[in-house]
């Protein structure tokens, strides 16, 4: 009963209305013998059921995480890791906070209480603010502190990065420079492939750390059959990543 409350409630939703329409709309088509709109219809009905499918989308994302295995409790600690930006935001005051892939912010802050790494670095820039450009290093930097990390243990970078590709770039002057050795770079694990795959690209050496994974299988239900939020995030992250392997960035 509860999993049919659940399905009419998923229908009720705008994305419920418009799937069920589409549904409608290609059955009529072909009752009518519409072959060509019926079968457009038709297709636009199973990417929309595809695309906004709770299984399929953590299945991409499995897939995606499946290549970065978990961090060794038993690995040495870190001279440095660095935390690649988009695990911040901020509120209407302007005061940063968690995002939702803000994982990988907290797990540096953990590795870091726990003895496992010597400096925190924190990069990133983007211009979605109302205000103009958001340092998004320096709002890690006070989610950090807020968690109780020395201010003398964390490092900004400098230089504006926008895309992964630039802090990747950023991160290899900075070893190089301070001569650290043994380094991890922490990210949501869904998104360390392309990262990993950059850094290789850059001859950067790193030893990935992830964090966030969002790819478990949820258990099916009925109401799972309607497209929506959730699966169309997961879906694009996942196709939004295999797209910036392929472009290099």
């Amino acid at each position: 009963m509860l999993a049919l409350t659940k399905l009419l409630g998923m229908l009720c939703m705008p994305l419920g209305l418009l799937w069920l329409g589409l549904a409608l709309a290609a059955a009529w088509a072909l009752r009518r013998r519409l072959r060509g709109p019926g079968a457009f219809l038709v297709l636009l009905f199973l990417g929309l059921t595809l695309a906004g499918n709770l299984q399929v989308g953590a299945w991409l994302m499995g897939r995606l995480e499946s290549e970065v295995p978990p961090l060794s409790e038993h690995s040495a600690p870190f001279d440095a890791l660095f935390v690649l930006g988009g695990g911040s935001q901020i509120d209407d005051q302007g005061r940063p906070l968690l995002s939702t892939g803000g994982d990988r912010i907290v797990e540096a802050a953990r590795l870091w209480h726990a003895g496992r790494a010597t400096c925190l670095v924190a990069s990133g820039a983007s211009d979605d603010a109302p205000a103009g450009r958001r340092n998004l290093g320096e709002e890690t930097r006070a989610i950090w502190v807020s968690l109780g990390i020395p201010s003398s243990a964390i490092r900004v970078l400098d230089e504006p990065c926008f895309i992964t590709r630039q802090e990747i770039q950023a991160y290899g002057r900075l070893k190089t420079r301070e001569g650290w050795r043994h380094v991890g770079l922490v990210s949501s694990a869904w998104h360390l492939p392309r990262a990993m795959a950059l850094a290789r690209r850059e001859g950067l050496a790193v030893i990935p750390v992830p964090s966030d994974r969002r790819g478990r299988l949820p258990r099916f239900q009925l109401w799972h059959l309607v497209p929506q939020e959730e699966g169309f995030q997961k879906t694009q992250l996942a196709c939004w990543e295999h797209l910036g392997r392929l472009a290099g960035r």
